[in-house]
């Protein structure tokens, strides 16, 4: 199923797609006027269109039926997170958490933090896809990279708050959240959070939790925690 993305597509009103999108459509698919697609717009829609004139650069589209409408009232999940040295398991563990679902990402800044920056345009681009290929109409938010301590001390949103530590003591995510309420889970950079970052999350109503035993790669923890929340909002 090929979907194509228009973030200003409205039930019985015309919309543009980008060249990217119209080269795949008259290049790849040869898709010609008069013919049915599919197009989304990010926000949980998706419909039938029909193509009312093609280019390689512009495709306009006459959007006609609305398909699906995805719940937005159901748990959001919010994952930040330490981006690593190598850039390509960020970009492994944005797509992954998309087709998991997530809502929102953002990139931490933390004491031991080896990456200081990112593209988000690259990232953007890889949501897109990820959205695509698993047929998710919302596209996950992605947040420009923010320091640790702004990041934990912001209240602005209602959610249960995790904070992922190799602490032997502290209980496992999936005893620690229930199901049925936003959560925000952050997961650390290569050297994991140092204690004075641990002892500034708990300050700001972070609750420490374990990933369980084995020594997960932080892309890995980022993914099993997305997997937890799932399982906790399944039924």
């Amino acid at each position: 199923m090929n979907i194509f993305y228009c973030p200003i597509a409205v039930l019985n009103e015309y919309c543009e797609l980008d060249e990217t999108e119209s080269r795949h459509i008259s290049t790849v698919l040869r898709k010609q006027e008069g013919e049915e697609l599919f197009v989304f717009d990010g926000k949980g829609n998706l419909f039938d269109a029909r193509i009312e004139a093609i280019s390689r650069k512009n495709t306009t589209v006459h959007i006609v039926r609305l398909i699906k409408e995805e719940e937005n009232n159901l748990p959001k999940l919010h994952m930040a997170i330490a981006p690593p040295k190598n850039i390509e398991r960020f970009e492994w563990f944005a797509e992954k958490v998309t087709e998991l679902g997530v809502s929102e990402i953002t990139p931490l800044l933390c004491k031991h933090s080896e990456r200081k920056d990112l593209r988000v345009d690259r990232i953007e681009k890889i949501l897109l896809g990820a959205c695509k290929q698993s047929l998710k109409m919302t596209i996950p938010k992605l947040n420009r990279m923010i320091k640790f301590e702004d990041f934990v001390s912001d209240r602005k949103v209602e959610a249960q708050r995790f904070v992922a530590y190799c602490d032997e003591q502290s209980i496992h995510l999936k005893d620690a959240y229930k199901g049925g309420i936003d959560a925000i889970i952050m997961i650390g950079p290569e050297g994991d959070f140092t204690k004075d970052e641990i002892m500034l999350a708990q300050k700001n109503e972070f609750e420490t939790v374990s990933l369980g035993k084995s020594r997960l790669r932080l892309e890995t923890a980022g993914i099993f925690s997305a997997s937890i929340f799932n399982l906790a909002n399944e039924f």
